[in-house]
């Protein structure tokens, strides 16, 4: 027999709430091996892993819901979760009905459980929750139009990951900027790897991820940066060098770029009240001359 729909605690500790149109927008955390047996929830949801993993069982299918992957969970989907040694946490947006549907009229938004990493998603996912967090008047505004987009994404991805639309040499390339973001890399030098003309890479791999190799590569240094960011003191220079950019200047200007702040700012906002909800410090740092 299904269970019934659980309360809110099965959203583990909440640290802050916010409504944005037809949407319920919160940041929650799990306590390090946390397990909450099979349970469901009233709304559609789609959910960022700020920090640490949890195993999401769904029938026979286990969803690692790990660091920087954006999830998303139909209502009434019967789940159980089991957090990893660092715990769980992340923002997730309840969804109304009338919203998802808007979405689905526009473009083919998954019905089943799913789980992608992606680098735009990624960064859309953590200017929503740098927005969340500053909580000024437009915010709502703001994040409503940040989650059309992640929608959007979400889409795109599935759509580019299905079995036979995505080519297995394209894939390859994709791999291949994963593990060389930090190297200097040029699209012939790509393409000779792969195996395919630079011409014929650069007009499918757009098709497919909505974004050129060279912009994608952007985001995975960034993306890259915005950890070490958060997890060293290294000085912008030093993390500039490291993650592929030519200096530091670079990194600052398209840093700023891809998430709308700059690294210092993206450093402050990251380390304040550990994670914890402080509209005050937030909006000070984004103020800040």
């Amino acid at each position: 027999m299904k269970p019934a729909s659980l309360g809110a605690n099965h959203h583990g500790e909440i640290l802050g709430v916010q409504e944005a149109g037809n949407c319920r927008i919160f940041s929650s955390r799990h306590s390090p091996g946390l397990v909450v047996p099979k349970h469901s929830h009233h709304h559609d949801c789609i959910g960022f892993v700020l920090d640490g993993q949890c195993a999401e069982s769904i029938d026979a299918r286990v969803l690692d819901l790990s660091q920087h992957k954006v999830f998303f969970r139909p209502a009434g989907e019967v789940h159980a979760n089991k957090s990893g040694r660092a715990g769980l946490h992340c923002l997730i947006a309840e969804v109304a009905v009338g919203w998802l549907q808007h979405v689905r009229d526009c473009a083919p938004f998954p019905t089943r459980p799913a789980c992608v990493q992606d680098a735009s998603l990624t960064w859309l996912s953590t200017r929503l929750y740098q927005e969340f967090r500053l909580g000024e008047f437009a915010s709502p505004l703001v994040i409503e139009g940040l989650l059309l987009e992640i929608a959007a994404g979400f889409v795109h991805q599935q759509r580019a990951d299905r079995g036979g639309l995505s080519p297995i040499w394209l894939r390859r390339a994709k791999e291949v900027l994963h593990a060389h973001s930090h190297e200097p890399l040029h699209l012939s030098t790509v393409a000779d790897w792969v195996g395919i003309h630079p011409v014929h890479l650069a007009r499918e791999f757009r098709k497919h991820h909505g974004c050129s190799v060279g912009q994608y590569l952007r985001r995975l240094r960034v993306e890259s940066a915005s950890h070490k960011l958060v997890e060293s003191d290294s000085p912008l220079a030093a993390i500039a060098v490291e993650v592929g950019f030519a200096n530091q200047a670079h990194f600052c200007r398209i840093f700023k770029a891809v998430t709308g702040i700059s690294p210092a700012q993206y450093r402050a906002v990251s380390s304040a009240a550990n994670y914890r909800h402080d509209a005050s410090i937030v909006k000070d740092v984004f103020t800040r001359p």
